[in-house]
């Protein structure tokens, strides 16, 4: 038994997903008794005992439901299944020969999903404020605290070098860049797989980021995935009541057991390595400089939307002109000079 708590704080330390099993009743012949305890973790592996071979492969299945759905669960495994069943326990028949009933109560541990949150809005903050107090581990990414180290790198793939989160259970995400790098953070969440996937837009505006994301390359699948405008339409004003609104649809995704969902795909968005237009490196940039596309004047020390060819850093005021000169960059050169 010191074992097993031993490699449940080891777990608990590394915020490592696991369910704690442990016997609550028995009725010979099963070979458990009260109170024995076991482990099982999110590859399947039991440490620990509460019964034979037939119920430990039992106990195994049901422990992986607990850790995808996030809920404890009572289990009663017997070779008598009640005519009546309680409300709230799963009742599996005992197949070994040696019959006798075991009733198992399973606590997953370390299972609040990650939520996923792109940007440094006011928004993104109430939510990752507000994230815990749902069950959620809130992660935050965004392009404008990257903007000091001078890296004229791919927006997407550095949103993606942020993503340091465990997607054993599948994450919640929510884009809340107010504009500034949207088709950028969605097509960066594309590679996790998701439950949700919001974005903090207008319907007018919502239009425009599908054409983007359209021209990018995304799938229909995953541009549908999306939410948007993201929260439900509850009259909220502020950041705060604007973030209640989007925890609420998320709650609503996962308590009633959607099955719309996102396997995660990595190589949406990504830039081909081997793309000069599209690949940028660490190089050292300057500051006023003319989108070579629209013709607005940009900071290239601030803009998150810049790119490498030949050599050369340009930088653009959103995405979308960013991606129309990646796929053709002579036309606008020519223009340009």
């Amino acid at each position: 038994m010191d074992n097993l708590w031993e490699t449940a704080r080891d777990l608990d330390e590394r915020s490592e997903p696991y369910v704690m099993v442990t016997v609550v009743r028995r009725v010979r012949p099963s070979s458990a008794t009260v109170g024995d305890k076991a482990i099982v973790t999110a590859d399947g592996e039991m440490k620990g005992f509460v019964g034979g071979q037939c119920t430990r492969d039992l106990v195994i299945d049901q422990a992986k439901k607990c850790l995808t759905s996030g809920e404890s669960k009572l289990l009663l495994v017997t070779s008598q299944p009640p005519a009546d069943v309680t409300e709230g326990v799963t009742v599996l028949p005992m197949t070994c020969a040696s019959e006798g009933t075991v009733e198992l109560f399973l606590e997953p541990k370390n299972v609040d999903p990650p939520l996923v949150l792109v940007g440094d809005s006011p928004i993104a903050h109430a939510l990752a404020e507000l994230a815990p107090r749902f069950s959620l581990k809130p992660c935050r990414v965004s392009l404008e605290e990257l903007m000091h180290t001078g890296s004229a790198e791919d927006p997407v793939v550095k949103l993606r070098n942020q993503l340091h989160v465990n997607t054993t259970a599948t994450a919640y995400g929510v884009v809340a860049t107010m504009g500034l790098y949207d088709v950028d953070g969605l097509l960066a969440v594309a590679s996790l797989p998701l439950r949700y996937l919001g974005l903090v837009t207008s319907p007018k505006r919502w239009t425009t980021v599908r054409a983007e994301l359209e021209e990018a390359g995304a799938s229909s699948e995953f541009i549908n995935f999306v939410t948007a405008p993201a929260g439900f339409d509850i009259g909220a004003v502020g950041p705060n009541e604007i973030a209640l609104s989007i925890l609420a649809q998320i709650v609503e995704r996962r308590r009633r057991g959607s099955n719309a969902s996102w396997p995660g795909q990595s190589d949406v968005g990504t830039p081909d390595s081997g793309d000069s237009a599209t690949h940028c490196s660490h190089v050292a940039v300057h500051q006023e400089v003319v989108d070579p596309v629209c013709g607005m004047t940009v900071d290239l020390a601030k803009t998150p939307h810049r790119l490498e060819l030949d050599g050369t850093i340009y930088g653009f005021c959103c995405s979308g002109c960013r991606d129309r000169f990646a796929r053709n960059p002579e036309k606008y050169l020519q223009s340009h000079a």
